[in-house]
Formats: C-alpha cells, structure tokens, sequence
C-alpha cells in the first residue's frame, strides 16, 4: 500500500486531534449544561414547595391548587407539573389528576434524610412563611416556565398557616432529594420534599430541556463536519508551507548526479532548523564530491599509466611469438600471455572510458552517420564470428536513420550487445537486428535466443564488472563492463541504454539516439 503524502497526513492528524478535542469539548459542555438545567429546575421545584406551604394541609387544599395550577400554566400546558402528598409510611393523600398511569407512587422511594438546620430552625420556633427569608433560601433563579409563571402570592400562598388549625409552623426539615423519572410519555424530574410525617413529591415535564439540548446537539454535528474540514485545510496548507523548503532541496538533490556534483542548495535563514538541513547536506555534497573526484582522477591515472606498459608488454610477446619455433610449448606460452595482455589492455581502455564518462569528460568526436550503413558493416562483420556456432544473424534496418555520433565509441557500444548476443546464445541460435525511428529519435533492438536472464540478475545487469550466471560466466570471455560501457556512451550521445526484455529463448535490449536534426523529417 502507498504511503499517504506528508502534508496529507499532516491534514488527516489535524483534523482527527481537532476532532476528538472537539467532540470532547462539546459533550462535556452539553454534560455539564444538562446538569445546570437540572439544577436550575431542582431549584424551582424546592421555591414552589417552600412557597406554598399550605400544600400540606388539607386535601381540598391539593384541589384549590390543581385549579390554580391550571390557572397560572394554562390549559395546554397544565399536565407539564405534577404533584403527590404522602405521608412518611408511603400513604397517599392527594394525586394529581395529570399523575403517569406507568408511574406507580407506591414505587417511589420517599424516604428523606434529615436536615440538621431545618431542625434546629424549627426548634427556635422560626416559621417558614412563603417569601423567602429567615431560615429559607432565597431562590432568585428565572423560573424555566417564563417570567411571571412562578407561583408567588395568590390563593394558595398560606404564608405563616399552620398544619390542621394548630401552632406549629410548617417547616421542610428532611433534607429534598431530586431524581429524573422516566415514562412511557415523558422523563420528569421529581422533588421529593417533606418533614417527620409529610412528602411532598413535585414533578416538571422536562420534555423542553431534552428539545432544547437535542437541538444544541444536532447543531454541534452539523457544524462539527465544517470545522473538521476546516483545520484539515488549514493543516494542509500549513504542511505545504512548512515543506516549501523541503521541494527547494529536493529539486536541486535532483539536479545532483555524477556530472554535476558541484549543485548546491542555496543557504537560507528562514527556519534555523531547515538552514541547519542544508549546510549538512552541502557539506556532505562537498565529501562526495571531493570522494568522487578522487575515485574518478585515480581510475584515470592508472589506466593512463597501465597504457603504455601494457603496450610494451604486448610488443615484447608478439616478437617473442614470432621468435619461438613452431608449435613449442614456448610459442603456447607466449601466445596465452599475449591474449591476457590484450585483454588486461581492453580492460584498461574500458576502464579510461568510463571514468572520463562519470566525470561528464568522455571525449566526442562528432560525425554525421548513416547508422543503417553502419550496422550492415558491423553485422557482416559478426556474421564471420556466428558462423562458428551456428548461430545467425538477420539485419532489418530502415533506410537513411542519420544520427550524429562518434564513430569509434558507437561500433564499441554496438559490437559489445552483439557480441554478448553470441555468448550468452545456444548453438544454432539466432540474432536479430531491427532499425526504425520515433518520436525523433532512432530506435536499435538487439535481440537474441538463449536461456534469459534470471529477474535477480537483470537489476544488476549495468553494474560495472556484474556477470550474470556465474557457472556460465567461466566458459564465456567477457570482462562484465561491456554493457555499463555501452550505457554510458548511449546517454553521452544524449540517448539510452535499457533490457526490454528478457525470458527464456529471448532477450532484447534497445538503444536509442537522437536522430539528425535536418534529416528527421526522412525518417520513418
């Protein structure tokens, strides 16, 4: 699987960092504005009860207050709040009409905790009126139901009345516990209020806290997806800010090849970290460089000077093979001497070749050529050698292909695919050479018949001294540089080198080589 560019990744982590922070964010806002709601809710439910604490009086005391519930709600939203009395031993003294039928009060848990302050307030004789103060919390939070929807001062007010006629003052002194109920219709929040003998469960409709957060929700993942898209576009581009130094290097690493070594990237102070990145790069361009050069001065210089030794060695043995009297083991001798000389001769002149090749030096002596012509010379010249092992050679070239080339470099390059064509064929083999042109540019096929060559094999094929088959490659005379040599005099002429294929029973590799420029028009 191909890895995903940088600045997508960049995108992607920014838009899912982003994402997770933000559904984070949003459903601890959401958790913690329910819990407010509730809250405020619970705080109504506690100011209607100390209000109105008439609520625990008589039953018709429950039925006036169904009526003004009714009154101050209005008729379509007076099933909204509903109202149980109870005694502590689970009684039940008033139900409202608008109680859930799936809510069974017998179910509800109406015990209650006491309130050491309420009972010590009670003690001291103090009176809870319905107006909050003395002994009462003041509840100042806007009621849910709209504004003037509390229930203040009206009927059932009872500010100061005591339970039953009597002079106890009516005080809540169990601690209130709230719970969120829900049934088949509707979720309530339940206050369960009361003293030693009374409760007094209040219970809100909170069908419009749900309406409200829910809308709040479902606007929170519309507007998620848009701001997600956002930061990863912002992130993108970021990341393609961020790496516009980085496609600078880049383009001037490309540049950098064995003839232009001396390609720097250019210093810059933006960002100390990228300015540190290309001094190390052009110090380590430098360290090559100079490794290069040497590599490449020292190749030279001992071909140079292997020359002429060399030369005197195969002067000196083809006057001694001269000498020596026919057919002795003298005449042997020097005659396997002289063909190593030449050899280690033809290396050496290999050797010069590509050297000044990877110094971007490799000398040209440019000359107007019909390469049909050419290659009719060169394989007439094979055919002599194919004879011997059957092999045959078959020419089809295109007439007047001229190209402008050196003359000396190009039969090189040329005789070494053919005559690796006659080494690596079989007996009673074939070798064919096809000419045309494309595109501008002249187009040779060397193919031969054989065994092929191994996939491992063919990645390693221009590497210089590289011998495919090695249990072969004892029986066949070869040096293992012929086809880098002939690569490289290829792409000196502008053009190239490459194995098109290879399996077995056929091999073929091409070269190309830019075609004349007044004569392309010729070709076909």
């Amino acid at each position: 699987m191909k890895p995903l560019a940088f600045r997508v990744r960049i995108a992607l982590l920014s838009a899912l960092i982003s994402g997770v922070v933000l559904v984070a964010f949003g459903a601890n806002a959401w958790y913690l504005m329910y819990q407010e709601r509730l809250e405020a809710m619970d705080r109504e439910i506690r100011a209607l009860a100390y209000r109105h604490p008439g609520w625990m009086g008589s039953r018709m005391n429950y039925e006036r207050l169904s009526s003004v519930i009714e009154m101050i709600f209005g008729e379509e939203r007076k099933e909204q709040l509903i109202l149980l009395a109870a005694g502590a031993d689970g009684s039940i003294r008033y139900q409202s009409p608008h109680w859930p039928k799936d809510l069974d009060p017998k179910t509800l848990d109406l015990r209650l905790e006491d309130n050491p302050g309420n009972a010590l307030a009670a003690g001291e004789g103090r009176a809870i009126s319905g107006e909050p103060g003395e002994g009462v919390p003041a509840f100042q939070k806007r009621s849910p139901w709209g504004e003037g929807k509390g229930m203040g001062r009206g009927a059932m007010q009872g500010s100061g009345r005591m339970r039953g006629g009597g002079s106890t003052p009516i005080v809540f002194s169990k601690t209130p516990r709230f719970q969120s109920v829900r049934t088949a219709q509707a979720t309530w929040r339940l206050g369960i209020l009361g003293d030693q003998n009374d409760r007094l469960v209040l219970g809100l409709n909170i069908a419009d806290l749900q309406a409200e957060l829910h809308r709040l929700r479902q606007a929170f993942l519309l507007v998620l997806p848009l701001a997600l898209s956002a930061i990863g576009g912002g992130g993108w581009w970021i990341a393609g800010y961020a790496v516009r130094p980085l496609r600078s290097i880049a383009q001037v690493a490309e540049g950098v090849t064995a003839r232009g070594l001396n390609h720097r990237i250019p210093a810059s102070e933006e960002d100390p970290e990228v300015a540190r990145l290309i001094r190390v790069l052009n110090s380590m361009m430098d360290r090559l460089e100079l490794s290069f050069q040497q590599a490449t001065r020292f190749s030279a210089d001992a071909s140079h000077e292997l020359k002429t030794p060399l030369s005197i060695m195969q002067g000196e043995l083809e006057n001694a093979l001269q000498a020596a009297a026919p057919g002795s083991a003298e005449q042997q001798v020097f005659a396997n001497l002289l063909e190593e000389t030449q050899r280690l001769k033809s290396i050496t002149n290999s050797l010069l070749l590509l050297a000044q090749a990877d110094a971007g030096q490799l000398p040209l002596r440019l000359e107007r050529i019909n390469l049909g012509a050419a290659l009719e010379e060169l394989t007439q010249d094979i055919e002599t050698l194919a004879a011997e092992t059957g092999v045959k050679v078959e020419l089809r070239a295109a007439p007047a292909i001229w190209i402008e080339a050196d003359p000396v470099l190009l039969q090189r390059a040329v005789l070494n695919l053919l005559q690796n064509g006659l080494r690596y064929n079989e007996p009673n083999g074939w070798i064919t050479v096809e000419l045309g042109s494309r595109n501008g540019r002249s187009e040779l096929n060397i193919c031969n018949g054989g065994p092929g060559i191994s996939p491992a094999d063919q990645k390693r094929l221009f590497n210089r001294f590289f011998r495919a088959d090695a249990a072969r490659s004892r029986i066949v005379h070869g040096m293992g540089l012929g086809l880098s040599l002939a690569r490289e005099i290829a792409r000196a002429h502008r053009g190239d080198l490459a194995l098109q294929e290879s399996r077995p029973g056929r091999t073929c590799f091409t070269l190309w080589l830019p075609v004349a420029g007044e004569a392309q028009g010729e070709s076909k």
